[in-house]
């Protein structure tokens, strides 16, 4: 199943795709009624053509360099191959979103 992230608020089956992915290759769970988690979670994927480009526009090289092995990247979930793409899911970005979803609702 190929995954169109565009399409993630309007369709469910996307949606699952997605929940399925997130849990298999970034070892985040989330439920099916849990849509503004997911939404956020799309938000924090960035896609790149190969490691090379996700080192150099990420920053990671800069701010990591002693982790920029594409083994270490693989080996701890920081990056996956899907698609033909190098998926890069930001889990600070996510972090600070769920944050500010709480301090939403007080």
């Amino acid at each position: 199943m190929e995954i169109n992230l565009n399409e993630i608020r309007s369709n469910s089956l996307v949606r699952y795709g997605f929940r399925v992915l997130l849990a298999k290759e970034f070892g985040l769970y989330l439920k099916e009624q849990e849509v503004e988690k997911i939404l956020l979670a799309e938000s924090c994927i960035e896609i790149y053509e190969n490691v090379e480009e996700f080192l150099e526009k990420s920053g990671w090289r800069r701010d990591n360099p002693e982790l920029c092995s594409e083994c270490y990247l693989f080996e701890n979930h920081i990056c996956r191959k899907i698609q033909g793409k190098i998926w890069y899911f930001s889990r600070i970005q996510y972090e600070n979103g769920l944050r500010g979803m709480k301090q939403g609702f007080n």
